[in-house]
């Protein structure tokens, strides 16, 4: 499938199963390891305690920024919906400065595809930020129901399927494993 963008990495780690964002996260470290600089945008998450942003706030070529309202109402038509809109909005507005700003050599967009499944955002304007960012660019983006589109502009993309998860047998969110 023939990629079309200018020359930025794209790679894309989707799925049900868990390790989507440990992933990205891994390859963070990979390319700070390289004396890259990185851009962490967060799309959804609301949460500053969890241990990457933790970990990764010690690292000065590390910028991060959440733009979420934490968990999503199950009603879709919740007027709660709107705060999230606008979330996500600034969280897009912020992905398009990335991507675009030499001074970053890896952005990771996390959950960046559940906000689109979930309508949040228009996937328009990413695209066209994707397909315009510089060669030597690392762009990383997760998420649970990637749309189509970022699957065909990805130069790799990996499902995560869940098999089993501890969620499923009672067993709470716990630190080190889950946040």
């Amino acid at each position: 499938m023939e990629t079309q963008h200018s020359g930025c990495r794209i790679l894309l780690f989707t799925g049900d199963g868990k390790g989507k964002s440990t992933a990205a996260f891994g390859m963070m470290s990979r390319a700070l390891g390289h004396g890259m600089r990185a851009r962490v945008i967060q799309f959804v998450k609301s949460d500053s305690a969890v241990g990457e942003q933790k970990f990764f706030s010690k690292f000065p070529d590390v910028s991060w920024q959440q733009f979420g309202r934490g968990f999503l109402p199950r009603d879709r038509k919740s007027p709660v919906m709107e705060e999230h809109r606008e979330a996500a909005a600034e969280g897009l507005r912020a992905a398009i400065e990335a991507l675009g700003n030499p001074q970053y050599d890896f952005v990771l967009l996390d959950e960046v595809c559940f906000a689109l499944a979930n309508e949040l955002m228009p996937v328009e304007p990413l695209l066209d930020a994707l397909r315009s960012c510089g060669s030597g660019k690392i762009v990383v983006m997760t998420g649970r129901n990637a749309p189509q589109v970022l699957l065909e502009i990805a130069d790799t993309a990996s499902e995560m399927k869940m098999l089993k998860h501890g969620y499923q047998q009672g067993i709470p969110a716990e630190k080190g494993v889950e946040n």
